[in-house]
């Protein structure tokens, strides 16, 4: 739960609905970590099972491995930039370059897919970016380890945001250790303060403290993300709040069955007439062998009942509709090897069965990719005031440019069929090869350096001559 001092950190009209949310958001990792709970009835001569088969975990790191198993492309272009005949846009490229080293030493394609995974269970995240003269570190921060303010007339634009997390949890509030960064906006410049507190908020004697240091930012280095919504919503919408009730009745559903199969599945023995004291030396093995007494002037008999499970049927059909429901409100194709068998070998058909899901992502994009545009433009304008980034991540000269993101799922036939209209593009010359070779070239179609490009362009050239030469010479 949020401190009690943190509350005061927040004004406005959004502060006490972010608040009363948050409250939710341990729940809801909860049951993304275990699965939803039901109640359990107790007996005294038999413990009932409880068993969660985390079905929601399942969905959302299936949402985020489609979203972003295959990372977005940051692709930097600068339109005011002269085409060099056999260089290209050099100063395009040295920018491209710097934002490729900065993501990839911040190992952005990971953090990315927890970060989504994070925005889908709390209903947003938070994008993050600290900035100084040797490193730009990136990172993603969850529903539960922030709160923000933003502008009256505009939820786009942040005012305020507080990140915490515990140090040292303890029952005495003395003894907790909580830190706290803050970022402001004053006067059009950004501010940062930092120390450590204990759970009544004051300041722990002797620990490092900021009070008040100038970002040199226009702007918060933060980007709140929501997860669906309405308009003017702060919150966002949590897929586990979504499917946790069906959830709930799918364990509740199974649990009650291995119920009934651990008391039915050994059939019932049952004597008429047999004498008690000859009950105490029959076994239950193989090949046992029974002396059956009976009760003075009585015949006895041994005989079973056994469970024939006559609700299987009924069972089966509600465990999967409570399943599709589940799957149905993510968009999630339920696929397993027995219904792929038939369509396996068709692209286009697996494209067919996962475009709800590309749907769903494509609208997930809509509030993801105005972030990944922020976050590239600030780490690009973040070496025009820290020039000594230039030094870590790679030297460019100051220019206009933009930045656009281009999303990818990981189906094969969209990546043949975007190879294929690519180098329909070369031919036509209204692409260079060398831009074609960067971005597919190498053996796995991984793509190729500036150098790497020019390099295997030279090869083709020495190829190309050598066998024109040959056919020369043999004329």
């Amino acid at each position: 739960m949020i401190p009690t001092f943190i509350y005061q950190e927040l004004i406005g009209p959004y502060g006490y609905d972010t608040l009363k949310r948050i409250g939710k958001i341990e729940r809801y990792y909860h049951i993304y970590e275990y699965g939803a709970g039901f109640e359990v009835e107790e007996t005294e001569d038999y413990t009932p099972a409880c068993l969660k088969s985390k079905q929601i975990r399942a969905l959302i790191s299936k949402q985020a491995q489609f979203a972003f198993g295959k990372t977005p492309e940051h692709k930097v272009t600068c339109p005011s930039e002269p085409q060099d005949p056999e260089k290209g846009k050099v100063n395009e490229s040295a920018i491209q370059d710097y934002l490729n080293s900065v993501l990839r030493k911040n190992h952005w394609s990971g953090k990315l897919i927890k970060g989504a995974k994070d925005c889908f269970i709390g209903g947003k995240v938070a994008l993050k970016a600290t900035v100084s003269n040797d490193r730009i570190h990136i990172m993603f921060v969850p529903a539960d380890g922030f709160v923000c303010e933003t502008d009256i007339d505009d939820v786009d634009r942040l005012e305020r945001i507080v990140f915490f997390y515990t140090v040292r949890d303890d029952e005495e509030r003395e003894r907790q250790r909580i830190w706290v960064q803050k970022y402001w906006l004053e006067n059009g410049r950004c501010y940062m303060s930092e120390r450590i507190t204990d759970g009544n908020g004051k300041t722990v004697s002797g620990s490092e403290t900021i009070e008040k240091q100038d970002t040199h930012l226009n702007q918060i280095p933060a980007y709140v993300i929501l997860n669906d919504g309405l308009s003017g919503d702060t919150d966002g919408e949590s897929d586990v709040e979504t499917v946790m009730a069906e959830d709930s009745w799918y364990n509740r559903m199974r649990s009650n069955n291995l119920d009934s199969l651990r008391k039915g599945m050994n059939q019932i023995t049952y004597g008429i007439n047999v004498d008690r004291d000859s009950i105490q030396h029959f076994q239950i093995k193989p090949g046992a062998f029974w002396d059956v007494q009976g009760e003075p002037d009585k015949e006895p008999s041994i005989n079973t009942i056994s469970n024939d499970f006559t609700y299987n049927s009924a069972f089966q059909n509600t465990l999967s509709n409570l399943k599709q429901g589940m799957h149905d409100s993510l968009s999630v194709p339920d696929l397993n090897l027995e219904s792929m068998k038939s369509i396996i070998t068709s692209g286009k058909a697996m494209k067919a069965i996962y475009w709800p899901l590309i749907c769903r992502c494509e609208e997930k994009m809509t509030a993801w990719k105005p972030a990944l545009i922020w976050l590239s433009e600030l780490v690009i304008s973040a070496a025009e005031i820290y020039p000594d980034l230039k030094k870590v991540y790679g030297d460019f000269q100051k220019a206009d440019y933009s930045v656009t993101i281009d999303n990818q799922y990981p189906l094969p036939e969209d990546e043949d069929e975007e190879r294929t209209l690519d180098m329909q593009e070369v031919t036509a010359q209204s692409r260079s090869r060398k831009s074609y070779l960067m971005k597919w070239g190498g053996a796995a179609h991984q793509g190729l350096t500036a150098e790497e490009a020019d390099a295997e362009l030279a090869q083709i050239a020495k190829e190309r001559e050598m066998l024109e030469d040959s056919y020369e010479g043999d004329l």
